[in-house]
């Protein structure tokens, strides 16, 4: 098994950032066992090759993200790790 991860911070609320890693995961395919909805600070989903994870800490002034994937193949588990995190980090918020 293989895992890549990665953290930063986003200058959001945290129910944006739940919603926006739900949606990432959604955008992969994924399913979702653990959804932005569920009243904790993950969301979880994947495939029969690969599982990630997004972590979102609320902090002052921002949140903490933790982007996780695993899989038996290292290059999948990396690239839906950039991937999520990718569409995370550009997403920008329009009110």
């Amino acid at each position: 098994m293989y895992a890549h991860w990665g953290t930063f911070t986003k200058n959001d609320t945290l129910s944006d950032c739940l919603g926006l890693a739900q949606s990432a995961l959604l955008r992969q395919g994924f399913q979702i066992w653990d959804g932005a909805a569920d009243g904790d600070y993950q969301v979880i989903g994947g495939t029969a090759d690969v599982i990630a994870t997004v972590v979102c800490v609320p902090q002052s002034g921002n949140i903490w993200l933790s982007v996780s994937a695993y899989s038996t193949d290292s290059a999948l588990a990396e690239r839906t790790r950039n991937d999520v995190r990718s569409f995370i980090v550009e997403s920008v918020r329009i009110d």
